[in-house]
């Protein structure tokens, strides 16, 4: 076993635990992790989920060359390398085409602030515009929201899924459990009728200095 095998593990890992929440099927969507040496472990294109095993994921360089594995890097990973070229702080980046995101993104429809699983994921969550799936141009599009607002944790590409960040493979995988989570509390919201109250500035100041004394 080479010595990437452990980040591979790491990354086959979530994207397991990816499957079984269903923010991933058959293989839309795609994982991946910077390494400490600056190289990318990066799920593999076109492989269903439930084929493949830890050491099918591939390691790259941030310019996509493959350093390591028999397959391709997602036909994705220029959304990674984008978003990883631009916040040093990023180390894990989740894209999935989970349901709630898709549909809030074909109707352009921001994510209020309606609930913590929002909250902590930095919203509201803004669509962003749309680009060809598989381009250079969703990863500049995407890291540019990230890099304007530097608590924004995920984010909605229109007619297409979502992307999320972290600083870890955990935290990311949070965050993108998070956001779909929220996404599919504001679908139920809005069969009401009725206007979903989004929590208001002095109730999100009170929630982070509560948690803040708890930690």
């Amino acid at each position: 076993m080479g010595h990437y095998f452990i980040y591979k593990q790491q990354v086959f890992e979530t994207t397991m635990k990816l499957v079984e929440v269903d923010l991933i099927r058959i293989s839309a969507g795609n994982i991946s992790m910077r390494l400490p040496d600056g190289n990318i472990a990066i799920t593999p294109s076109g492989i269903p989920y439930d084929h493949m095993h830890p050491e099918d994921v591939v390691i790259t360089d941030i310019n996509g060359k493959k350093i390591e594995g028999k397959f391709n890097p997602s036909s994705e990973k220029a959304l990674h390398y984008e978003i990883y070229r631009t916040n040093s702080e990023v180390s894990a980046v989740i894209h999935t085409h989970s349901r709630y995101a898709i549909a809030f993104s074909t109707v352009e429809m921001e994510l209020p602030v309606i609930c913590l699983e929002l909250l902590f994921v930095g919203g509201p969550i803004p669509v962003a515009d749309y680009q060809c799936p598989g381009t250079t141009e969703v990863g500049t599009g995407a890291a540019a929201f990230f890099d304007s607002r530097p608590d924004l944790k995920g984010l909605i590409l229109k007619n297409h899924g979502m992307v999320a960040i972290g600083e870890t493979l955990d935290a990311a995988y949070q965050n993108a459990y998070n956001l779909e989570t929220g996404a599919e509390i504001y679908h139920i919201a809005l069969q009401t009728g009725k206007k979903p109250a989004a929590l208001t500035e002095s109730q999100i100041k009170d929630i982070f200095a509560h948690y803040k004394k708890t930690k």
